[in-house]
């Protein structure tokens, strides 16, 4: 038996967060309608968000010394994600100011970790075959050694690609899953068309594409099969983190060897549930939740 079912390599971060009860005008001030604070970060929401449905996670990162560090480190212990492979380095943590309007869309700016923070970081080669998956973003380069070290060891390799890099480019051959935004996916393959584009890289790298659009849903192939899963209709309070609660619950659904259709609606169900609250983790859904919803919600067309 693996030690974990997920492994996750990518940026772990803390949130600011404030929401806005109308949409702000340059030049003026306003109190906002809420505050709160949590953390973030793409695959480390992702690994909450596995953790939440039943999966034993853990997460390799770093954390700058400081308030923020600390704070990250123990949130994602109380959620259940394995922190022993969390450094501390020397300097700041990652800090993203996110600027949620209800209803809409929301804003985010960061303040990246300093490089000194992961200089020591690293993917021992024993890890490989402790987990079934590997889940990795676009911000670590220590991801494409974990990602060639589970490939070798037969492990399930899964990429939350925001942003197009040469090391981006690197990771999408080696990996089982790609599971791409649509600006990227318009980046990548120069077309307009989602529909086109999630063909095009599915034909490139030869294994399943799912390009994410948020309330416009999910494009995705596989062996040359188009599918189109709408998203659930929200009445959103926050859509922090939403891409990234798809993506774990997504990965959850595959590695118990649910269907392609099935765990596409399974993580837009988890996505929308998310939405109710602030932040990428106020609201999470268990598993029963989300299979309830499932049940529950009216057919989308």
């Amino acid at each position: 038996m693996t030690r974990f079912d997920v492994i996750g390599v990518g940026i772990a971060s803390w949130d600011l967060i404030g929401v806005t009860a109308h949409p702000p005008t340059l030049g003026q001030k306003q109190s906002l309608a809420g505050y709160v604070e949590m953390g973030g970060g793409p695959v480390a929401t992702a690994l909450v968000t596995l953790a939440r449905l039943g999966a034993r996670v853990a997460l390799l990162s770093a954390v700058g010394d400081d308030r923020y560090g600390t704070a990250i480190r123990v949130e994602l212990n109380r959620f259940g994600v394995d922190t022993s492979l969390l450094m501390t380095g020397h300097g700041s943590s990652h800090i993203a100011f996110v600027l949620a309007e209800p209803g809409s869309d929301r804003r985010t700016v960061w303040w990246y970790n300093e490089a000194a923070v992961f200089s020591n970081l690293d993917f021992p080669p024993a890890l490989a075959s402790q987990t079934r998956a590997l889940l990795i973003d676009s911000h670590l380069p220590v991801a494409l050694t974990a990602a060639r070290q589970v490939r070798a060891a037969g492990g399930r390799i899964m990429i939350d690609a925001e942003r197009v890099n040469p090391t981006v480019l690197e990771l999408l051959p080696l990996c089982d899953d790609i599971v791409v935004s649509a600006n990227f996916a318009r980046a990548v393959t120069g077309l307009s068309d989602l529909a086109a584009a999630t063909q095009a890289l599915a034909e490139q790298y030869r294994t399943l594409v799912v390009v994410t659009a948020g309330e416009a849903g999910s494009w995705a192939c596989s062996g040359g099969e188009l599918i189109f899963t709408p998203a659930f209709p929200t009445s959103p309070v926050d859509t922090t983190g939403c891409g990234d609660v798809f993506h774990g619950a997504l990965l959850f659904s595959l590695l118990r060897n649910d269907p392609l259709p099935v765990a596409l609606r399974f993580a837009s169900a988890a996505a929308a549930l998310k939405t109710r609250g602030l932040g990428g983790r106020s609201t999470l859904p268990t598993l029963a939740e989300v299979e309830t919803f499932m049940r529950e919600a009216p057919p989308t067309p």
